[in-house]
């Protein structure tokens, strides 16, 4: 498995950094190797639909890199309820990319429990043919120690657990997704319609 580590955090040392290293941590126990995508140091240009883009060699990258992912990591911070503007236009640049992959995601807040900003990310996901465990986590301030660190032991188990069962379950869904692709492979578009292929994996 190769995992995607993406956070959306609009400053350095941030709260989702430190969730992002703990999940992709017990990724790499399970088996996984992680790359991080640190959207803040990968500063895509903004998204727009008139423009392809085609020939910018940072989106270039930035797509190679997702499409090559077999599953994501995915932590953005909270603003007004929302996932950030990094993590916003990151998901507008992708679609393809993320179709039949699993992901798990994650939020850091102030005070909440992360569910709007969650959910914004799991709708994109869903919108773009992708999974998502079926269960999330958020950090807030109470949870970090007077050094920044993660103190509570129950998120940081919780994040742990994303980081396996995104190896472990990612892993199944692959290979069904490979399977499907070599079938959708041998036959012409017109009998994919016909027997329910989607096309949007091929």
């Amino acid at each position: 498995m190769k995992i995607l580590a993406v956070y959306g955090s609009t400053g350095q040392d941030s709260q989702s950094l430190k969730m992002i290293r703990v999940m992709a941590q017990a990724a790499e126990v399970a088996g996984a190797v992680v790359e991080p995508l640190d959207l803040l140091a990968t500063p895509l240009p903004l998204f727009r639909t008139d423009i392809s883009f085609a020939e910018d060699p940072l989106v270039s990258d930035v797509r190679h890199r997702c499409a090559e992912a077999d599953g994501y990591l995915m932590v953005s911070p909270e603003y007004h309820g929302c996932m950030s503007s990094w993590m916003k236009n990151f998901f507008d640049f992708h679609y393809h990319e993320f179709a039949g992959k699993l992901f798990a995601l994650a939020a850091s807040t102030g005070g909440s429990m992360g569910v709007s900003c969650n959910t914004q990310m799991r709708v994109a996901i869903q919108h773009c043919h992708g999974w998502a465990l079926p269960y999330q986590t958020a950090v807030r301030q109470s949870d970090l120690d007077e050094a920044g660190e993660i103190h509570n032991p129950a998120v940081i188990d919780r994040l742990q657990r994303m980081g396996r069962d995104l190896v472990i379950y990612g892993q199944l869904l692959n290979q069904q997704l490979a399977q499907d692709k070599a079938a959708a492979a041998q036959v012409d578009k017109s009998q994919r319609q016909a027997f329910g292929f989607a096309g949007w994996y091929v």
